[in-house]
């Protein structure tokens, strides 16, 4: 979808940062070229004196030198890429790539690689007036250096991310930011209520997928517009996430008067919907939960055995399930001012997310107290701030089943302390002696 293109172009504009360094480059370098006279400053000297061909064959000689140095640091990072992808899970290496220290610098080497090709370029067409002061060899050469400086930067601050507190700070950041500042800014402008539901009619039009790939993001102000425009109520029925064909059937669509749908309106209403042939984590919380997931899972491996980075992984998870209570979950309707839903819209509710976040943990984990301490510890928090009385059914659920699993155990005594933990847990969901830091957790989030 191209305006689903261009605003994740403008939203994240680093080609834009890119393309414009490049820009800059090719104009500095091509006018520093025609300087023939002493211009530097009394910091860094005179200009360096010298022909054409000496000139060109020093520029030439750096970005030799400044290319060959990029190459290497980027085999150096490409070990930490592949180590994310095999400790933890093959999902981090876009999400590492997009937030990699090292691409802050590639900017200012796309900066002095295109100042030293432009300026290459004009000294072969210039004429050769003989040795003269040449300043673009002088700002040449700050500028491979600053490149070189902000590189080893960059480079020291990237191996940071072997360090697993760092890839899960990571993910959680990006969920967070998926949640609070895409799909809550998007939604709090839109007059929504989750109980005007859109029932199928026996005539509605079914609203095909134009392409195949991965529900990436669903323009839910331009569905309702269109939808108000073209007199016609909408529902979506697969969630953001879910993979679907071309000619698939993604939802429906039903006339206000009855009669069928015309095939033009069928495609605008299609048209607001971004499919991707990727999964996308901006507007889809569950690809960065499953991500926490599968660390947790891998670090519970028989070949791993790292119970404490899985409880790491769970004490990000529950961070994000605490975030998530915030979000107006479960399906998504537009309203029109009289109440009547125009658009209806799939999406997870908080015990989905719950269910995603601790089955694979719970069938790994072969009954270890410390990942068993930290599911109470998410039953607890999403048992308290959830609003929807299904979603706390799931959290009192949950601690059944914990409490299912360390009972049948013939080791018991092993399980005392998580035992006790799970009985002050049961007491803050009746409401009796809740501690003060229970009481907090309750009212972390807003009525």
């Amino acid at each position: 979808m191209p305006t689903h293109r261009l605003r994740r172009l403008f939203r994240e504009p680093y080609w834009l940062v890119l393309g414009g360094m490049i820009c800059v480059g090719v104009v500095l370098g091509t006018a520093l070229a025609r300087v023939q006279a002493d211009t530097g400053w009394a910091l860094v000297g005179h200009a360096w004196p010298g022909d054409l061909d000496d000139t060109r064959g020093a520029l030439g000689t750096l970005l030799g030198f400044q290319v060959t140095v990029l190459t290497l640091v980027l085999s150096l990072n490409a070990p930490v890429i592949q180590s994310a992808a095999n400790q933890y899970s093959p999902r981090l290496v876009p999400i590492y790539l997009k937030s990699a220290p090292l691409r802050r610098a590639i900017p200012f080497f796309a900066l002095s690689s295109s100042f030293l090709l432009a300026a290459i370029r004009e000294l072969g067409v210039m004429e050769d007036a003989g040795v003269k002061p040449r300043p673009v060899l002088s700002a040449a050469i700050v500028l491979v250096l600053v490149a070189l400086g902000l590189l080893i930067v960059f480079l020291v601050r990237t191996f940071r991310f072997l360090r697993v507190e760092r890839v899960l700070g990571l993910v959680q950041h990006l969920i967070v930011s998926a949640t609070e500042r895409r799909i809550q800014a998007r939604l709090e402008r839109l007059p929504l209520d989750p109980s005007a539901a859109l029932r199928l009619p026996a005539d509605a039009t079914s609203l095909v997928a134009p392409t195949s790939g991965y529900l990436a993001e669903v323009d839910l102000p331009a569905l309702a517009a269109r939808a108000r425009k073209w007199g016609v109520r909408v529902r979506i029925g697969i969630t953001v996430g879910e993979y679907i064909d071309r000619e698939e059937v993604a939802g429906w669509v039903v006339r206000d008067g009855r009669g069928p749908v015309d095939a033009h309106v069928l495609r605008d209403l299609a048209d607001t919907l971004a499919i991707t042939p990727v999964r996308e984590p901006d507007c889809d919380p569950a690809l960065g939960l499953r991500i926490l997931v599968d660390v947790a899972n891998r670090a519970l491996s028989s070949s791993s055995n790292d119970p404490y980075t899985a409880r790491q992984a769970l004490q990000q998870i529950r961070s994000v399930m605490r975030r998530l209570a915030s979000l107006p979950l479960g399906d998504w309707n537009v309203v029109d001012p009289d109440g009547r839903a125009r658009v209806s819209l799939a999406a997870l509710r908080l015990r989905d997310y719950l269910f995603l976040a601790v089955d694979g943990p719970l069938h790994y984990a072969g009954g270890d107290p410390e990942v068993l301490e930290e599911v109470l510890q998410m039953a607890l928090t999403v048992g308290l701030v959830a609003r929807d009385a299904q979603d706390r059914a799931a959290a009192h659920a949950l601690l059944a089943r914990v409490l299912a699993d360390v009972q049948g155990s013939p080791e018991r005594d092993r399980f005392h302390r998580l035992l006790t933990q799970a009985e002050r847990v049961r007491a803050s969901f009746q409401g009796e002696r809740r501690t003060r830091i229970e009481r907090c957790r309750a009212d972390w989030l807003p009525d």
